[in-house]
C-alpha cells in the first residue's frame, strides 16, 4: 500500500510540472498572430477614435544660404557721408533654388547692394524700416529665382556708420 502511495505522489508531482512544450508553443503563437492583427487594424485606420485628428505632418526645414563677405555701402544720405555693414542670410524653399542662389551669386548680390545703397540712414533706423528692406531683398531675390524662393531674409550683422 506503501507503494501505491508513493506512485499515486509521483504523478501528482509529473503533472504538477506545468505547461506542456505544445502548450506554451500554442500560447506564443496566438500571441503573434493577435498582436500582427491589431498591427494591421491600427494602421489601417479602422481603430482609430471618430474624434482623431489628422496626423501632423512634420515641417521642412528651410535651407539657409549665407552669402559670402558682407556687404558693405555708402547709405543715400545727402548731408553726411554714411556706410552700412551687413551679413544677410537668407532662407529658401528648396535645393534647387539653393543651387540657382549660388550659380547667380553675382548677380543676386549686385541687386542686393543696389538695393542697400539706395536707402537713408533715417530709413534703417527704425526696425520697420529694416522689415521694409528685408522684403525687399526677397522680392528682387525672388524676382531672379525661377525654381524656388526666399522665404526669409535675415541680418546677421547690421552695422550704420
Amino acid at each position: 500500500m506503501a507503494k501505491r502511495a508513493e506512485e499515486v505522489a509521483g504523478e501528482e508531482k509529473k503533472e504538477k510540472k506545468g505547461f506542456s512544450l505544445k502548450s506554451i508553443l500554442l500560447i506564443l503563437v496566438l500571441a503573434m498572430v493577435g498582436f500582427m492583427g491589431y498591427n494591421f487594424l491600427k494602421q489601417s485606420g479602422f481603430l482609430a477614435p471618430k474624434g482623431d485628428a489628422p496626423r501632423k505632418v512634420r515641417a521642412k526645414e528651410p535651407i539657409i544660404y549665407t552669402f559670402e563677405g558682407n556687404f558693405l555701402v555708402n547709405l543715400a544720405d545727402k548731408d553726411n557721408l554714411r556706410y552700412l555693414k551687413a551679413v544677410i542670410s537668407v532662407a529658401l524653399s528648396n535645393q534647387k533654388a539653393e543651387d540657382e542662389l549660388r550659380k547667380k551669386s553675382v548677380e543676386i548680390r549686385d541687386a542686393i547692394i543696389m538695393i542697400l545703397s539706395a536707402q537713408t540712414s533715417e530709413d534703417l533706423a527704425t526696425p520697420e524700416g529694416k522689415e521694409r528692406l528685408k522684403r525687399l531683398i526677397a522680392e528682387r531675390i525672388n524676382g531672379m529665382l525661377t525654381q524656388g524662393e526666399v522665404e526669409s531674409v535675415y541680418f546677421l550683422d547690421f552695422v550704420m556708420q
